[in-house]
């Protein structure tokens, strides 16, 4: 009887451990976060304008960075402006599921993923080339 109490114990435990290891935080402090990364992002979003043109002019040159940088930056303003303006507004809300941010990278301030890390879209030819 000892083994058997001993045994499920161990099992128990070890359930517990790898459980704990993929547990997401409570609700109210994904939502909390939500709401912390709209303000900012709803009042930084100007921030995007000098960032595109830095980006850009040293991607593809300074004349390059002049001219498209403050279109980017502009659409990327607004962009930011209103994701931020919608996170604040739906906080309470879990959408997208599990309060994931609308876009990456989630603040101005951090670099841009890169393309190896972000996920792989499917496009219709990719569908119609696995099934056939």
């Amino acid at each position: 009887m000892k083994c058997r109490v001993l045994g499920l114990c161990a099992v128990l435990l070890i359930g517990d451990v790898a459980v704990g290891r993929t547990e997401e935080p409570p609700i109210w402090r994904q939502a909390g976060m939500k709401l912390l990364r709209g303000a900012i992002n709803f009042s930084t979003g100007w921030m995007e304008l000098p960032k595109q043109i830095y980006r850009i002019g040293q991607a593809e040159g300074w004349v390059t960075g002049a001219v498209q940088g403050p279109i980017d930056g502009l659409g990327m303003f607004v962009a930011r402006t209103v994701a931020g303006a919608y996170e604040v507004l739906t906080f309470p809300v879990p959408v997208p599921p599990r309060y994931q941010p609308l876009f990456e990278p989630r603040f101005v301030w951090q670099d841009d993923p890169p393309p190896s890390a972000q996920p792989a879209r499917s496009t219709e030819s990719d569908v119609t080339a696995a099934s056939s």
